[in-house]
């Protein structure tokens, strides 16, 4: 069930929404809630990953080694 909820935005913002929205064919409150449906996917695919490094990345570092600083293994 799609639901509805007032943003504030800055003039800025919005002129972007604007032109974008223009851009792509699609109104201001769709791809407003597009942006906010993909940001809170991706935050939570943010603290899903976290939660793996925190479970796994010991046991994946010790299977695979770890890089030196910025580069891959040798």
């Amino acid at each position: 069930m799609a639901r509805e909820i007032q943003v504030p935005v800055d003039d800025a913002a919005y002129d972007a929404l604007v032109e974008e929205a223009e851009r792509t064919g699609v109104t201001v409150p769709e791809l407003a809630g597009r942006v906010l449906e993909h940001d809170v996917a991706r935050r939570r695919f943010v603290t899903a990953v976290g939660g793996f490094v925190t479970a796994w990345g010991p046991a994946f570092d010790e299977a695979v080694g770890t890089s030196g600083a910025g580069g891959a293994a040798a």
